[in-house]
């Protein structure tokens, strides 16, 4: 099912409980639809009482300062941290810097959210629904 969004592809799975984010480039001069992006994101998150999130950072840009860009990711975390959700996996871009502030978030969330990085779609789906007999 496709939750309607203008700003970035938000596709949940109710059999596995999964919501699937492609995530947005962010540039300078986007980030005012980046806040509106997370709200929606943390939105679709309690609305459907969502307990896991695979996001795929592959294909965005990111052109933002990295101080800039990992408030941004901070921030997420932290809001997610509010909500119902279990476990968040990520599709590993090849930047490195990128792969630091996002295990940086998720260290500001261990205990609340479980947070795995993965070179796979389908490794990434199995960690997500291990133990949940689906």
């Amino acid at each position: 099912m496709i939750i309607p969004n203008k700003f970035l592809k938000l596709d949940y799975n109710p059999t596995y409980d999964i919501l699937f984010v492609e995530w947005p480039n962010m540039h300078d001069y986007t980030l005012t639809e980046v806040t509106y992006i997370i709200d929606e994101v943390i939105d679709a998150v309690r609305s459907y009482d969502i307990k896991r999130i695979l996001t795929d950072t592959r294909q965005s840009k990111v052109t933002v300062p990295m101080e800039e860009y990992a408030k941004i990711i901070n921030e997420l975390a932290l809001q997610l941290a509010k909500t119902r959700l279990q476990k968040f996996a990520k599709l590993q871009t090849s930047d490195a810097d990128r792969e630091t502030v996002s295990s940086n978030a998720a260290a500001l969330v261990i205990g609340s959210i479980a947070y795995r990085s993965f070179s796979s779609t389908e490794e990434a789906v199995t960690w997500l629904t291990a133990g949940e007999g689906v």
